[in-house]
């Protein structure tokens, strides 16, 4: 049975090796105390123009009643804008909030403390290695948490009764050029015994530069990183560095907010972060592993990356031009099983996610039906292999009831938008609730996306041509055809009847006493009676009929198919729709017509000449019945 306690995570990037480890530890804690996480996911802050407009729809998923305490990873949001609203909203919630951030947290945080580990290196260089020069190498991108490791390197160096001159302090972006510069403003006052970097990655760049300008890493320059990256770990010299016990962070979020939830207010403080001491800065560590798994397991992944990006190239190429939900649906199941470890996958779609443009709706003269928002269309299941029916759910869950059962699935939820049109979202988990959201399913994201706003766009485009067609070929007082709509629809209709055998009946219908009530009552009130006219015709038309109005007061109608006894009854329906009209309307003047009709059984090379003749005979007919109607008034 599903968990019906749950505990709602908030986190940018989750594809990220901090944020995944966050999110596993938040989740086997979780389930160990009998709570599942439903944790939502955006991209926040990615050059991605105004496509990413619609990040915020991240807050329209969750349904916050449902959840016992949230845990609001806000460190990892590069969008203070985004940050901001997530926070406004979780400000207004009564459930017990646990904020893992280094600084400007508004619930009670907690944080890796790492940042003082920079300051216990410094010291490991002052007092086992006796290193007279230390330098810190900071990073321009990561300001604060750099800042923050810049300030214990210093109070370091004072505690030994040092100072950093200015040649020993250093801060560059994650380029290799910058990396160069500051090596060479290192040596402007001679060779650094030591540096501490700001983490790992500047530490192996700037390694790199050191053995490219050819020094010795540990004998010239000893160097030390933070963070602990795999990368450090296998490579010679092994990278001396600092613990990133990011699991344990997870887990001690959820440890606090279980506490608040329980009615506790202390807060446990999160991991501390340990030295790993290992040969970079110049110590002997025996623990060095053999590269050669290392280099297998990079070609791995390097092959698993382009297998992925080729993936998602076939990917946009299939879906690039879909119309149609359903099928797009269909393309989607070929590619769900390729994702590894997926256990499930569900996209889940607003009940107004295709809706059209008030303006829209205006040009093309139509309405759209309101949808309820209460519901969600669960439009594709994948689950444990299998595809599953697609269904309707109230929108108190967000996923179906049955979905749910025998169920511990930690859930990953990620919106689905179109710069600022809210589609709805994606569910999944993984097998054994062991998180692997791969950076694939970002490009995953933005496919399905650009797919579902082509649908969108592919129906509002269908709505416009289909108005277009209907002011070229209709005719705007009745809405039958107009001349260019008989015409282009008259060579259909004579095919089928020739091919069916079928006998081809022309009627011609023209109003009484148009000009009178013209001169009577006004143009606007004679548009009217054809318009009142025209609605008795289309009344009476059946499905596959031909009726036109060209212009005046007279009409055109073609029929397949009919007997006499048909025909007759045709001319009757449409004097008994205006009869039934004037005894019901208030105006001062009546509607009548008068109709004539002729028949034949059109032959093989039968064209539009033979039907003009048939209409020639209609309209004799028609003039017949007309002087009977003047006569009767008379």
């Amino acid at each position: 049975m599903y968990h019906s306690k749950k505990i709602g995570v908030f986190i940018s990037h989750i594809f990220g090796a901090y944020q995944q480890g966050v999110c596993q530890g938040i989740v086997d804690r979780a389930l160990e105390y009998g709570y599942t996480a439903e944790i939502f996911t955006s991209l926040d802050g990615e050059n991605l123009g105004s496509y990413a407009l619609g990040e915020e729809s991240i807050l329209h998923i969750p349904n916050y009643d449902s959840f016992d305490g949230i845990i609001f990873a806000s460190d990892t949001y590069i969008s203070q804008a985004l940050r901001q609203k997530i926070l406004n909203r979780l400000q207004s919630l009564k459930c017990p909030i646990v904020e893992i951030a280094v600084e400007g947290a508004h619930f009670p945080a907690i944080s890796l403390e790492n940042n003082s580990m920079a300051g216990n290196l410094t010291l490991h260089f002052l007092t086992v290695h006796r290193a007279a020069r230390i330098c810190y190498l900071g990073s321009l991108e990561e300001s604060y948490p750099s800042s923050l490791r810049e300030t214990y390197y210093r109070n370091a160096l004072k505690q030994a009764g040092k100072t950093p001159s200015e040649n020993d302090i250093y801060h560059c972006r994650y380029e290799e050029e910058d990396i160069q510069k500051a090596l060479l403003f290192f040596d402007q006052t001679g060779t650094p015994e030591a540096v501490v970097c700001y983490n790992d990655r500047l530490a192996l760049m700037f390694l790199s530069a050191a053995l490219t300008a050819g020094y010795r890493v540990p004998e010239d320059i000893a160097i030390t990183g933070c963070d602990d990256t795999p990368d450090g770990r296998h490579i010679s010299p092994m990278l001396t560095t600092i613990s990133f016990p990011v699991y344990e962070l997870g887990v001690c979020a959820v440890t606090n907010l279980l506490a608040r939830i329980r009615g506790g207010s202390d807060v446990v403080p999160g991991p501390a972060a340990e030295p790993l001491i290992r040969n970079s800065c110049g110590c002997n560590h025996a623990g060095n592993v053999n590269s050669i798994f290392f280099t297998q397991k990079l070609s791995a992944r390097i092959a698993s990356l382009e297998n992925s990006i080729l993936n998602s190239m076939n990917m946009s190429s299939s879906l690039q031009h879909v119309t149609d939900l359903d099928a797009g649906m269909d393309l989607l199941a070929e590619f769900v099983p390729q994702l590894e470890n997926c256990l499930e996958f569900y996209l889940c779609l607003y009940a107004d996610w295709d809706s059209v443009p008030s303006h829209i709706l205006a040009l093309t003269n139509q309405e759209e039906s309101l949808s309820d928002t209460d519901t969600i269309l669960l439009k594709f299941a994948y689950k444990e292999g299998k595809r599953l029916p697609e269904c309707c759910f109230l929108k108190k869950n967000l996923l179906p009831d049955y979905l749910y059962d025998d169920s511990d699935c930690a859930y990953i939820y990620v919106p689905l938008y179109f710069e600022n049109k809210k589609f709805g979202y994606i569910a999944l988990s993984y097998e054994d609730n062991r998180i692997d959201y791969q950076f694939r399913l970002v490009q995953w994201q933005m496919n399905i996306n650009q797919m579902l706003q082509s649908i969108c766009e592919a129906k509002r485009t269908g709505m416009l041509v289909s108005r277009l067609e209907d002011i070229y070929m209709k005719d705007t007082l009745t809405g039958l055809y107009n001349k260019h709509g008989y015409d282009h629809l008259l060579e259909s209709f004579l095919n089928r009847a020739v091919v069916e055998n079928l006998s081809v009946t022309a009627f011609l219908i023209d109003m009484d006493k148009l000009k009178t009530i013209n001169d009577t009552y006004g143009h606007n009130e004679g548009d009217f009676a054809i318009q009142v006219l025209g609605q008795a015709i289309e009344s009476a038309a059946a499905e596959g009929d031909l009726c036109a109005r060209f212009s005046g007061d007279e009409f055109y109608m073609l029929a397949a198919g009919l007997s006499e006894k048909e025909a007759k009854t045709r001319t009757e329906a449409i004097a008994a729709y205006l009869d039934h009209y004037n005894q019901l309307s208030s105006k001062s003047y009546q509607i009548s017509c008068s109709c004539g009709y002729a028949s034949t059984s059109p032959a093989p090379g039968f064209t539009a000449e033979h039907i003009l003749e048939l209409f020639s005979l209609a309209d004799k007919q028609m003039y017949l019945e007309k002087e009977k109607h003047h006569a009767a008034r008379a």
